[in-house]
């Protein structure tokens, strides 16, 4: 071995590598199938997307739902954060983010940033 310049190898090794080799293309066009099926879920998700992207916009600019003056950073009630406190609304009763934000505006004046101005 040493004089040959060559690496030797037990046979159960080889044969395993042979294996392996042979088993490659179909690994590889599996693979790729799988990447063809993420991407074409990716392609849709982004498309759905789309029209929520339009209404969040549209719902962040009204000035009745107010989701521009949420606060996250004031202080709810002793100490917690009001983004700690929707997170806790997310959390407990399953909301969504928006619909806690507007919650706890409309309870808790802190969390409303009127103007620009916040409440810490």
């Amino acid at each position: 071995e040493a004089s040959s310049g060559l690496k030797f190898i037990a046979v159960d090794q080889y044969v395993f590598w042979m294996y392996e080799l042979d088993d490659a293309p179909k690994k590889i066009q599996s693979a790729e199938e799988e990447l063809e099926q993420l991407e074409e879920n990716q392609m849709a998700i982004e498309e759905e997307l789309v029209p929520l992207a339009e209404e969040f916009a549209k719902l962040l600019a009204n000035p009745l739902v107010k989701l521009g003056h949420f606060c996250g950073e004031c202080s709810w009630h002793r100490g917690t954060s009001c983004a700690s406190r929707v997170e806790y609304l997310m959390n407990t009763y399953r909301d969504s983010k928006v619909k806690a934000q507007v919650a706890l505006m409309e309870n808790t004046p802190s969390c409303d940033r009127q103007n620009g101005e916040t409440s810490v």
